[in-house]
C-alpha cells in the first residue's frame, strides 16, 4: 500500500514537473508578453491626443485670428476636442481592462503556486528542492504579472489624467 502510494505520488510529481510546470511557465511567458506589447501599443497610442490637443489649440488661435471662418473653425475645434476625449477614453478603459486580466492572472498563478507547492513541501520532503524551484519560478513569474500590471495601471492613470484635461478645456 505504501508503494503504491509512494508511486503514485512519484508520478504526480513528474506530472506536476513536465505538465504543469511548462503550462504554467508559457502561460506566464504568454501573459507576460501580452502585457508588454498592451503597454507599448497604449505607450504608442497615447501620442495620438496629445497631437489632437496641439492641433485644436492650433485651430483655436486661428479661429481667433479669422472672424469669417469663425463658425466652422468652432466647428472643428469641437470636433477634434471630442475625438482625443474619445481616444483617451477607450484607451484608459483598455488599460484598465488589461490591467485587471494581468493582476487576477496573477493573482491566482501566485496562490495556485503558492498553495501546490505548499502541499508538495509538507508531503514531499525529501523532494523539497526541486518544489521550491519550482515554488520560486512561479513566485518570480507572478512577481513580474504584478509588475507589468502595475505598469499598465500606471498608463491608465495617464490617459485618466489626459481625459480630466481634455474635459476641462
Amino acid at each position: 500500500m505504501i508503494i503504491y502510494l509512494l508511486l503514485f505520488f512519484f508520478f504526480f510529481l513528474l506530472f506536476s514537473f513536465f505538465f504543469l510546470f511548462p503550462v504554467s511557465f508559457f502561460l506566464s511567458l504568454f501573459f507576460f508578453l501580452l502585457s508588454f506589447l498592451s503597454s507599448f501599443f497604449f505607450l504608442s497610442f497615447f501620442f495620438l491626443p496629445f497631437s489632437l490637443f496641439l492641433f485644436s489649440s492650433f485651430l483655436f488661435s486661428l479661429f481667433l485670428f479669422s472672424f469669417p471662418f469663425s463658425f466652422f473653425f468652432l466647428f472643428l475645434f469641437s470636433f477634434i476636442l471630442f475625438s482625443s476625449f474619445l481616444f483617451s477614453f477607450t484607451f484608459s478603459l483598455f488599460s484598465l481592462f488589461f490591467f485587471l486580466v494581468s493582476f487576477f492572472l496573477s493573482l491566482f498563478f501566485f496562490l495556485s503556486s503558492f498553495f501546490l507547492s505548499f502541499f508538495f513541501l509538507f508531503h514531499f520532503f525529501f523532494l523539497s528542492s526541486s518544489f521550491l524551484f519550482l515554488f520560486l519560478s512561479s513566485f518570480f513569474l507572478s512577481f513580474f504579472f504584478l509588475s507589468f500590471s502595475f505598469f499598465s495601471f500606471m498608463i491608465f492613470s495617464f490617459f485618466f489624467r489626459f481625459l480630466l484635461i481634455s474635459l476641462s478645456v
